[in-house]
This record gives C-alpha cells, sequence and structure tokens, in this order.
C-alpha cells in the first residue's frame, strides 16, 4: 500500500508538471504570435505611410507644375492681348490650389490601403465633419457679420465640400497631418504645443529651457495662463488639406525679374517664346500672378531642427514650402492576455514628404522659388524628417489631442484641474505640470545641467536632454 500511494503522487506530480508545462508553452506560443502580428502590422505602418507620403507629395509635384504651365500660358496670352484666355488661365489656377491637393489626398489613401493598412473611422468622421463645416459655411464657425470666408473662385465652397466627402466616403487610412483647418485655434500658445505635453511626459527639461525658459520658474497656476487665442484667418487660396501654399498677388510681369530669365525659364519649361512676345507682356499694368508665400517658403536654417539631419542643404533644395505629412494608426488584438487592461496595441506612424527640383539660371542651379512667381521646376519627390515638416509640431489628424483641444482646455483654465479627464493623455500631463514638485525639479536640473540642451533631431526625452521626433 505505501509503495502504491507513493508512484500514485509521483504520477499525479508528473501530470501536474506536464500541465503546467503545456500552459506555458501555450502563452509563450500566443506572445510569439502576439509579436509576429505586431512586428508584421508596424512594418506594414511604415511602409503604408511612407507610400502614402510619396504619392501625395508626387501630386503636390504635378500640382506645382501644372499651376508653372499655366503661369507661362497666363503671360503668352497677356502679350496675345487675349483678355478672355488670361481669365481662364486664372480661373483654373484657383481650382487647381484645391483640386491638386486633394487629388493628393486620395492617391495618399489609395498608397496606404494598398500597403495593408485599413480605413480609419474617426479619420473618415473628422473628415466629413469638416465638409459639414464647409458646405454650411465657414461664416457660422466664426459668428459675426463681418467673418464671412471669401471664395477662393465661384462656387468653390460647394465642389471643395463634395471633394472632402468623397475622400470619406473612399476611406482615409493617411490622415493628412499637417492640414490647416481655417476654424482650428493655431500656434501663439504653450497649451495648443504637443512638445509641452510630451516634454512634462518625458521630464525633457531641455524643452523647457530651448522653447519656454521662463515658465518652469514663473508659473504659478492655472490662472497664470494667458487666454486662447481666436482663430486664425488665413488666405482661402489654398486647399486646407496638402496646402500648395501659394498665393494671388497683383504685380506687373517684371517685377519677377529680367525678361532674360523669365525667356529662360519659359525655354526651359518648353515654352520658347519670342523676346518680343515676352515683351509684350512685360509692360502691362498689374495682373492677377500665383506666387510662392514668402512667409512659408523660406530657408531650412530657419527651423530649430535642421534638415537634413546632418549634412548641408544643396543651395538649389534650400527651401521650405508645400509638403505632406501623414498619419496613420491601427490597433492590433493580442491573442495573449494583458496585464494593463487593454485589448489591443496601439500602432502610430507618422511620415513626410516633399516634391524637389530647381531652376536653370544661366547655367546655375536656383531654388523654385527664386523669382517669387510660380513656375515648372520641380523634378523629384522625397521622404523627408517630420521635424522638418510644416506638421511637425502640429498633428491636425492626432484625434485625442482635437478633442483635448475642444473640450478639456477652456474648462481647465476655468476652473483649474478638477476640470480635467483622467483618460485623456494630455490632461494627464496637466495634473503633473501643476504639481510644484515637478516644476521644482525642472529648474534644479536646468541649473546644473542647461549647457546640454542643444537641438538634436530625432532624439527622445528622459530626464535629459534632446527632441522628440515625430515617429
Amino acid at each position: 500500500m505505501p509503495r502504491s500511494t507513493s508512484t500514485d503522487r509521483r504520477r499525479g506530480q508528473a501530470i501536474s508538471f506536464v500541465l503546467m508545462a503545456l500552459v506555458i508553452l501555450f502563452f509563450v506560443f500566443l506572445w510569439s504570435a502576439d509579436l509576429h502580428r505586431i512586428v508584421a502590422a508596424k512594418d506594414d505602418s511604415q511602409n503604408a505611410g511612407d507610400a502614402a507620403a510619396l504619392a501625395a507629395a508626387r501630386w503636390q509635384a504635378t500640382s506645382l507644375n501644372l499651376m508653372g504651365e499655366l503661369t507661362i500660358l497666363h503671360a503668352l496670352a497677356l502679350a496675345a492681348g487675349d483678355e478672355a484666355a488670361v481669365s481662364l488661365v486664372t480661373n483654373t489656377q484657383a481650382r487647381l490650389c484645391y483640386t491638386g491637393p486633394m487629388t493628393a489626398a486620395c492617391a495618399a489613401q489609395q498608397a496606404a490601403m494598398l500597403n495593408g493598412v485599413p480605413a480609419n473611422r474617426e479619420f473618415e468622421d473628422l473628415v466629413r465633419q469638416r465638409a459639414t463645416i464647409v458646405r454650411k459655411g465657414y461664416a457660422a464657425s466664426f459668428g459675426g457679420a463681418g467673418s464671412v470666408f471669401q471664395e477662393p473662385y465661384a462656387g468653390a465652397w460647394g465642389e471643395y465640400a463634395a471633394m472632402l466627402d468623397a475622400l470619406a466616403d473612399g476611406g482615409v487610412a493617411a490622415g493628412p497631418d499637417n492640414a490647416v483647418f481655417y476654424t482650428d485655434v493655431t500656434g501663439g500658445h504653450t497649451l495648443l504645443d504637443k512638445g509641452f505635453y510630451r516634454a512634462v511626459a518625458g521630464r525633457t527639461w531641455c524643452w523647457f529651457h530651448l522653447h519656454e525658459p521662463k515658465l518652469l520658474e514663473s508659473y504659478t497656476g492655472p490662472s497664470w495662463w494667458p487666454p486662447l487665442p481666436e482663430p486664425f484667418h488665413p488666405n482661402f487660396s489654398n486647399s486646407e488639406i496638402f496646402s500648395l501654399r501659394l498665393a494671388p498677388a497683383w504685380r506687373p510681369l517684371r517685377s519677377f525679374g529680367t525678361e532674360r530669365e523669365l525667356l529662360a525659364a519659359a525655354e526651359e519649361a518648353g515654352h520658347p517664346a519670342p523676346p518680343s512676345t515676352l515683351s509684350n507682356a512685360w509692360h502691362r499694368a498689374d495682373q492677377l500672378w500665383y506666387v510662392y508665400n514668402g512667409a512659408e517658403w523660406g530657408r531650412w536654417d530657419s527651423l530649430d531642427a535642421p534638415f537634413p539631419v546632418t549634412g548641408k542643404v544643396r543651395p538649389e533644395y534650400d527651401y521650405e514650402g508645400a509638403d505632406v505629412v501623414v498619419r496613420l494608426e491601427t490597433t492590433i488584438e493580442r491573442f495573449s492576455p494583458e496585464t494593463t487592461g487593454s485589448n489591443g496595441d496601439a500602432i502610430l506612424w507618422t511620415a513626410a514628404g516633399k516634391p524637389f527640383g530647381y531652376l536653370d539660371a544661366e547655367g546655375r542651379r536656383v531654388p523654385p522659388n527664386t523669382y517669387g512667381l510660380v513656375l515648372p521646376a520641380f523634378r523629384d519627390i522625397r521622404l523627408m524628417p517630420v521635424d522638418a515638416s510644416t506638421g511637425g509640431a502640429g498633428g491636425s489628424f492626432d484625434i485625442s489631442f482635437r478633442k483635448h483641444l475642444a473640450m478639456h482646455l477652456a474648462p481647465y483654465l476655468r476652473d483649474g484641474t478638477s476640470a480635467l479627464h483622467l483618460g485623456c493623455w494630455y490632461c494627464r500631463q496637466l495634473v503633473v505640470w501643476e504639481d510644484a514638485e515637478f516644476r521644482r525639479t525642472g529648474v534644479e536640473w536646468l541649473k546644473k545641467n542647461s549647457g546640454r540642451c542643444t537641438v538634436t533631431p530625432g532624439g527622445h526625452g528622459g530626464d535629459h536632454g534632446g527632441s522628440i521626433h515625430g515617429h
């Protein structure tokens, strides 16, 4: 009897051990499957984001070149005295400032979805909301009698709303993350800068030293913040999405350069014209031309984050301006049990692309915006660092940040932290920010280490310097 009992006990222990091993192997299998799916999804997101950015940038380049071709046709029609043709050309350019970027947005969605990223319902809802606002009229968004949005051409808002609806109906997988909506409040306030919240979350004290050097020491409480700025009234000549950043300007043709320079540019673009023909247009009075918006086509050295990350930019490519930023958000549902209460992993990828080109000026390569006038010049497209793009600090399709701006900031400024929603990540950072000990820690760190604070594009935060990259 004792021997039998001992044998049974050993058999029971062996069975328990085997069952335990099987359970462990089962969970290892689930974790391995999860890891494989997450890595694959990240690869898909990167490929899809990069493809979407390049597809949109290609259409931006095409649109800018078409604008340039129309500029040359405008000059030729003006020289021939054909006012009807001049009017037709400028009207087409006004429409192209919307149809070109919206075509770019559609191309980005196709590229993203062909690379395995599904449409994002929240992105689609945001686009449809914009279509409704456009269709009903922007005046209602601002209120007041003198705030009617001027249509850049007759029927523009109806056509633009229809294009937004068509974009949403086709599926939005890659949110145009550097969109500038006319009704949005942008810039001019620390609470509108996502870099502030990231700096708080990562204790990136150098961000404060580089961007808000007095904030940690001088801040006293929610009533310290200035009021949020009013929505900015931009130039309505450009699409809100993937803007070409151009502006109509009434100027004489001769204000853009010498006859020789413009004749050379026209010849390079495949539109050679006799000098006498251009001279006929040269002496005409002010005309409506589309030009590069000087405030948005500056040099790269005006950026906090240099472009490219290392090395020197060739002079012919040393310009900001039109670019695209796309945002992809996907969620992977885990097979294995979660320890955080979440039932999925969020994957975010942002990518930026830009058209590049140059003009030939008597054997020298010069930037496309050298003369101010839009001419055919764009020859290539490239991916670029998100930090160096026009949307590096924005994130207009960051849905959680949009909700924070729309729903949480005003109550916080009025009632303090008691009005914050702790389910909102940005609200939680404000709770941390309100802790006086947190701010004192930052002040003490900077007293000893501010010399280590240098702009390092693509660097990451923590209890030290650097900047946070957009990916």
